[in-house]
């Protein structure tokens, strides 16, 4: 003869169901709340790319100048953006910010040495070829060179690498007139190296960079 069902074991059971239920959608919905956040870190990291040509005669450009929106490190940390600096510190910046390797490193005493900043960027191969020019001025305290991807080398006119060079006095404009690089870019992965060779005292940089690129007709 078959058992008649208990009420109060069949509540109990279906309220275990439905908690076993929630359980595992919680499980599988977890790691699903978690993918964007790391999807946002992932974007954060990866370099800024050029976009590439829709149309022919048509132009992309590129902001590679030290502002917020971009990644510059200083010997492998983030650079620190200045809200003050050095009254010698003369030369305007703008739209770019002077930055340093810390929050006071524009009125304060940066160890002597030599930092160098770095911004990482992507010239891709696209359908529709382009020519890729990189321009920008750039200023430091004390002496500044800058390069295109490797500055292992010394900055002067027979290095390949060479963009520009400034020894001493390159925040002053009555010392040192503003200095300016221009240099075409091959498709594939690239670096801005900005170095800085300080002797003491404050010390930090600025570079206004646009990376500019033609689309082939």
């Amino acid at each position: 003869m078959p058992r008649k069902l208990n009420p109060f074991k069949a509540v109990v059971a279906l309220a275990l169901l439905s908690l076993a239920a929630s359980l595992a959608a919680a499980q599988v919905e977890g790691p699903a709340r978690l993918g964007p956040v790391r999807a946002a870190a992932d974007a954060r990291l990866r370099p800024a790319s050029l976009g590439c040509c829709k149309c022919l005669g048509g132009t992309n450009t590129l902001d590679l100048s030290t502002v917020a929106s971009n990644n510059w490190t200083v010997n492998g940390s983030p650079v620190a953006f200045l809200t003050a600096t050095h009254p010698a510190w003369n030369i305007n910046p703008g739209p770019a910010k002077w930055v340093s390797t810390v929050a006071g490193g524009g009125t304060g005493s940066v160890a002597p040495g030599t930092y160098e900043y770095r911004l990482d960027f992507v010239v891709p191969a696209c359908a529709i070829e382009q020519s890729v020019t990189l321009t920008g001025n750039a200023g430091g305290d004390d002496d500044v060179d800058v390069f295109l991807d490797n500055a292992s080398g010394p900055a002067n006119s027979s290095n390949p690498l060479f963009l520009s060079g400034c020894a001493g006095w390159c925040f002053n404009t009555p010392k040192k007139p503003l200095q300016t690089f221009t240099r075409a870019v091959a498709p594939g992965p690239h670096a801005l190296i900005v170095r800085i060779r300080n002797g003491g005292g404050p010390s930090g940089m600025f570079v206004n960079a646009t990376l500019a690129g033609a689309c082939r007709s």
